[in-house]
């Protein structure tokens, strides 16, 4: 994996590979975008990182002393862009800074890392992401879908595993709720399978084809405890696709497959149709 640029001294080296930066900051980390999670060239990568200093942080407002920096590049060489990043709030113990990697950058894949600075000391810190990669991230950056298309989910809550009240959807795009707001979930077929679930998304022409998400039960209050569920749309496909049955927390479904319903007419019925 590509490291910092040439700039960067042994001494910081060693500091990613032991991932805390011991001293006077305490810790980074969580940072967001994790390591291959993919973008477009029409949107903005917004970045975020988590800072804790003992004594300083949490506190009301930025800790005092603190900074950090957002470099960014197109993977393969030239200089990377620095952008100071901001203050944007607490998270448990930590102060969390966001900073921009604008849209229009030109990259087939963009690489990034972010550094936090304890201005009393200069001590320098850099962190993993929250899927504990160390840096440097690098980030794909793929075509939009060039058509509507409607994806169905489906969710098998597997023998042991119950919901009180609605079970819902989330993930990474608008129309999933961006990891806020959820798309509720119904029964595929509630006689035949009682504990089936789906939803039918419709992702609009200019969409991200990479989609992660999760599943939420309990009326909408208890989140799957696993890694998130992904997969790419596949615009090249008929309007419509229907996703395999998705487990809870990855289970395996065992719930029964719908029934197709097979409509009866007689024969007089069928001939009068074509005359």
């Amino acid at each position: 994996m590509k490291r910092f640029a040439t700039m960067v001294v042994a001494s910081i080296v060693l500091l990613v590979a032991a991932q805390t930066a011991m001293g006077a900051v305490g810790w980074c980390g969580n940072i967001w975008p994790r390591n291959g999670l993919s973008y477009t060239s029409a949107e903005n990568i917004d970045c975020y990182v988590q800072i804790w200093k003992d004594g300083v942080t949490p506190g009301d407002g930025p800790g005092a002393g603190l900074a950090a920096y957002l470099y960014y590049r197109c993977t393969g060489g030239g200089s990377f862009t620095e952008i100071p990043m901001v203050y944007l709030n607490e998270v448990g113990n930590n102060d969390q800074y966001m900073g921009t990697i604008p849209a229009g950058h030109g990259c087939g894949e963009v690489e990034y890392y972010i550094k936090v600075v304890d201005l009393t000391d200069m001590a320098e810190c850099y962190g993993y992401d929250q899927w504990n990669n160390p840096p440097n991230f690098f980030l794909p950056i793929t075509q939009v879908t060039a058509q509507d298309v409607t994806v169905r989910f489906h969710l098998c809550l597997p023998d042991g595993i119950d919901s009180f009240f609605d079970v819902c959807l989330t993930g990474n795009h608008p129309e999933l709720g961006n990891w806020g707001s959820s798309v509720p979930m119904h029964f595929s077929c509630q006689a035949a399978s009682p504990k089936l679930y789906e939803a039918d998304v419709l992702f609009p022409a200019g969409s991200n084809p990479y989609v992660e998400y999760k599943y939420k039960k309990d009326d909408c209050n208890t989140w799957e405890g696993t890694g998130n569920h992904s997969f790419t749309i596949d615009d090249s496909r008929p309007m419509f696709v229907s996703l395999p049955i998705d487990g809870w927390e990855y289970m395996t479904p065992d719930c029964p497959e719908c029934t197709t319903p097979v409509n009866s007419a007689s024969w007089g019925i069928i001939k009068a149709l074509y005359r």
